[in-house]
Formats: structure tokens, sequence, C-alpha cells
């Protein structure tokens, strides 16, 4: 379960009791707030990771381990008090998991596909954990220590996923890919001996744990695009939200995956509690800088407060976002429209709603200037597309671009359609 989308989990909770021999809980949100799944009807949380606590439920459920022995579980006890198993225990020996695609039929492929062609692999998982600490980040399932796969086990995994299915485009997600360099030069060299395919892949690092040499090392080894977190633009907010990178980092780093060949990207968060509009002006101008060297930003980005990272239980009581999670509208989501109806699919595109639900109580001026940023990105990124100019999508209408610039004299969206 996605702490975002916990309120319908719920709502299912509901229609399934009775229904179901065990309900499971399990994810990001039943590791940080295990006790409130069961209030809400679950049967067990699982905290961590799940893959062996999953088989030893099954084992328990069968009558050869009694639950309590169980690591990383909570449950509700015969007289209704919430009891914890023993603590979780992150996966020493990630080798050891079965590789993913095994389980891809027990799916069923229409869910995916109209068609029931063969499903698209979400990517690829070589490490768990990273070791960052950044105020806004709930990796809680996973944690801090780092830990990896042989490059040998990974190799295993695009192989047969390729003759499988014939993908030779595998995301990388990764938190934390760069962070043992040793191990990572020795997964390029294998992947550069054994796979048997053209392999192209993308990955996600922090710009300060990237070199020329380390670029070069990925591309031979099949990189074509590299996404770096970049959050603010704005020195002060990078250090109050411990990002551990610097405005000058990101710049060279992108210089040197630009001179590598690689494709680019960088995510932007925006609305940080730090944040003046002066920050986000910065922000604005940082992104204008560097916008030459970036293939694609994140879209949208307003912040998000998760429960138990250092920026919830700093500011949830002050800003009365308590929970905010157990409240339907903040568990809304609209669809995309479709692409040809450009005027509708525009207005979609560059509006997050997380700015509607107003965690931090904006002033006009920061939500003036965090609409600016949002604009920026999505006119580069659909600019990139050839979605302003290409005739065979409507160039956004004049009502829209009247509707979204900004008042005459307004220093909120400088760049606008530029």
């Amino acid at each position: 379960m996605f702490t975002r989308w916990v309120w319908h989990a719920y709502r299912l909770v509901e229609r399934f009791r009775h229904r179901f021999p065990l309900l499971v809980a399990g994810g990001a949100h039943a590791t940080v707030c295990p006790e409130e799944t069961l209030e809400h009807g679950f049967d067990v949380a699982v905290i961590g990771e799940a893959e062996e606590t999953v088989v030893q439920l099954v084992d328990w459920l069968e009558g050869r381990v009694p639950l309590h022995a169980i690591a990383g579980v909570s449950y509700r006890g015969a007289t209704g008090e919430v009891v914890r198993g023993s603590p979780p225990r992150a996966i020493a020996d990630l080798d050891s998991l079965p590789l993913p695609q095994t389980a891809q039929d027990l799916f069923e492929r229409r869910w995916y596909d109209p068609e029931g062609r063969e499903v698209v692999p979400g990517g690829i998982l070589t490490s768990r954990g990273c070791p960052a600490r950044c105020t806004f980040c709930a990796n809680y399932v996973t944690g801090r220590s780092f830990r990896y796969r042989s490059a040998a086990n990974v190799v295993a995994e695009l192989n047969s996923y390729h003759a499988r299915s014939s993908v030779t485009f595998f995301p990388c997600w990764d938190d934390a890919l760069t962070a043992n360099l040793k191990r990572l030069d020795d997964l390029c060299s294998t992947i550069e001996r054994d796979i048997r395919f053209p392999l192209r892949w993308s990955a996600i690092t922090r710009a300060s744990m990237v070199n020329p040499a380390l670029l070069r090392t990925l591309k031979r080894a099949g990189l074509v695009h590299v996404n770096f977190g970049v959050e603010s633009g704005d020195n002060e907010i990078l250090r109050a939200i411990k990002r551990g990178i610097t405005t000058e980092q990101v710049v060279r780093a992108l210089e040197w995956a630009k001179a590598e060949g690689l494709m680019t990207a960088c995510n932007f968060m925006l609305g940080f509690p730090q944040e003046t509009p002066q920050a986000l002006e910065r922000t604005f101008r940082f992104m204008e800088r560097i916008a030459p060297l970036v293939d694609s930003f994140s879209t949208l980005g307003v912040l998000v407060p998760f429960p138990r990272t250092p920026l919830y239980e700093s500011y949830h009581d002050s800003f009365g976002f308590s929970r905010w999670w157990l409240r339907e509208e903040y568990s809304r989501y609209s669809p995309p429209p479709p692409m040809d109806d450009f005027d509708r699919f525009y207005r979609h595109y560059i509006h997050d709603r997380n700015l509607d639900l107003d965690f931090f109580h904006y002033s006009d001026d920061m939500r003036e200037m965090m609409r600016a940023c949002m604009r920026f990105k999505a006119d580069h990124n659909l600019r990139r597309m050839g979605l302003l100019c290409d005739p065979v999508f409507r160039p956004v209408s004049a009502d829209v671009l009247a509707e979204q610039a900004p008042e005459p004299g307004s220093q909120g969206a400088h760049g606008w359609n530029r």
C-alpha cells in the first residue's frame, strides 16, 4: 500500500471482510503505520521487505510455525491487543530471491493490456537501500543499509527477460545505484561481457556521485538516460532538506552526461516549508540555466509530506495535516485527458493537484511561483516532444494562454511560453 491511496485500500477491506481467510497489508504505508492498518480491518501488517515473510505466513496458516515467531509482522492478539512479532530483518542475500518474471504468469495480462500481450517489465532493481537522509524521503521498506545483487544474478535476469519477451530497454529503479563504485564497475563489466542482446537502460542518481569516467563506463554498459534528483535550485533549501548536493554540482554532472551523449532528466520538488517566493525564483532561474542540458524535467512536483519522514514529523501538528491520508479528499485521482484534446491535456499536464491540497498553507506569491515553475517544466518537455509546435497536435489555444498567463506586471511567470 502506498500512503497516497490507503483511503481506497481501507474501503476495499470493508468489502473483503469475511470473504477471505486472511487480509495482509504490506508495502510502504504498512511499514510506517502497521497499527493503523490493523485498526482498519487487516489481520496482519508486514513491516519492511515481504518476500520471506509472506512465505512464513503461509507456513503459519498451514500450522508449521507460530505467528509470533515470524519476523516483521504485527497482528491482533486473542483479546484484540496489537502484537508485534520479532523485529523485521532485511534480506541479506538478494541473490536468493527468485527472478520476478517467474511469477508473471500469475497475473492476468488483460488487466494491463486489453490484447493480452506480454506485460512490459516495470524495470529492474540491482540493489536495495539508500544511505542518504533527505528530509522528505519515505524509503522505509528497504531502509538505509545498502545491499546489492551479484553482477551475475542481475545479468541472468536481464537475459532471461529478453529471451521471454524480446524487451531490450530496462529502467533501473535503484535508489542508490552509484553508492558502491567497485560493485558498479563489476556490474558494468559483466553486462558488457555476458549480455546477449543490445541492452539499453536508464538510471537515477545524485549529481554529487558521478564523474566523467563513471558515466563513460555506464554508457559502455548500455546506459542511455540518467535522471538526477535535484529538488531545488536554491543552495540554502538544498542544505535545509539535507540533499547533499549543490547547484554547481548539478551543472557539472549535466555537462558531463551530455558530453558522453546521454539523455538527461532532472527532478524538482516545489513548496518546501522553508521556501520563500525568492527561493522559488532562484529555482526558476536555475531551471532556465540548465534547460539546454536537460531533455526532460519531472512534471508537477508539489511536495507531499509522507508519514514518519522528518518533514512530516516536524510540521504536521503546526500545519494541521496529521494523518491526512485518512481523508477522502486527499485520495482523489483524475486520469489525464486524451492528447487529441490538447487544451484539456495541457491544463492537466501543467497543474499538480497537490497544490490544491495546500499542505503548507502557501501564500499567493508562493502559489504563483510554484505554478510558474510547473509551467516552465511542462512547456520544456512538450516542446522537446514536439507537441507545442507539431501541427499534428494543435498548439495551445489563445484562451488557454490567456487563462494561464500571469497578470500584467506579475513577476511570477518568467519565461512563459518562450
